[in-house]
């Protein structure tokens, strides 16, 4: 069983899930989920790892940031006060999605904090995606008397598993994800709902950030990767030549092959 522990971080606090024992390990979730995403994967890695799987600020328990448009390197930063008040000076990072964002610019922008860092799933986006990503992507919840804001959610987290953004449903926008169990649906729904409205920032911090142009790319401490069903493989073909980049056959294949490589870099 993992232990669920809290951090003071100057923006309040981190809720945190740990187990095990060993070199440090890094867990970081996907927007606009919680470190209970990780729960089956950090019973597993316990074996070898001292494993923490934080709630990225403003998700799960842990408290937002306090910028009022923060960027990934703000992300990035607070990682790296967490990181202090729980007194590691260096981890191996493996993040998904979101956490893959963090992972990207933690390994950039404080490389002596990082052994080394797996993105599974890089946003970058440009130009007029971009925009629209932004605008579109993260609208408030309001609730409704009648509760119809619930079965918006429902039907908001099932259209995501079809579509890329999920608000685009014509075939153009039509991915090839295996539908959403009701049980993962529920998950989803519970933990936007755990945040709140806190759940649009660290999504737009994702869909703003450009490491390529931002000149945080190349960075040797880190794996980018993508599995040929993730909308986000598309960003691959952005980064520079010289960064290290895995293409996956699936989701399966990428997180074989990131755990790979973190155990190499243990």
């Amino acid at each position: 069983m993992h232990k669920r522990q809290y951090a003071d971080v100057s923006f309040g606090q981190v809720h945190y899930r740990t187990a095990g024992k060993g070199p440090t390990l890094l867990l970081l979730h996907q927007s606009p989920r919680t470190s209970e995403e990780y729960t089956d994967l950090i019973q597993k890695l316990a074996s070898d790892y001292t494993v923490i799987a934080p709630d990225n600020p403003g998700n799960g328990m842990s408290d937002p940031l306090p910028q009022d448009v923060p960027a990934m390197k703000d992300y990035a930063a607070a990682l790296v006060e967490f990181l202090d008040a729980i007194n590691i000076d260096s981890t191996l990072i493996y993040g998904f999605h979101t956490g893959g964002s963090i992972a990207t610019a933690t390994a950039a922008l404080f490389p002596d904090r990082v052994g080394f860092a797996v993105a599974n799933g890089l946003a970058i986006f440009r130009g007029q995606q971009r925009e629209d990503l932004l605008a579109n992507y993260c609208p408030p919840i309001v609730p409704e008397v009648d509760g119809s804001h619930m079965d918006w959610l429902w039907q908001r987290f099932m259209k995501q598993a079809e579509f890329f953004p999920w608000y685009r449903t014509d075939d153009a926008a039509r991915i090839n994800v295996p539908p959403y169990s009701a049980a993962k649906c529920q998950s989803m729904v519970e933990d936007l709902l755990m945040a709140g409205n806190n759940y649009i920032a660290p999504y737009n911090a994702a869909f703003a950030f450009d490491p390529v142009k931002e000149g945080m790319l190349p960075a040797d401490k880190l794996l980018i990767m993508a599995g040929a069903q993730d909308p986000l493989c598309l960003c691959l073909d952005l980064l520079p030549d010289n960064q290290k980049v895995y293409r996956g056959s699936d989701h399966a294949d990428c997180l074989q092959t990131a755990f790979d490589t973190l155990w190499q870099h243990r």
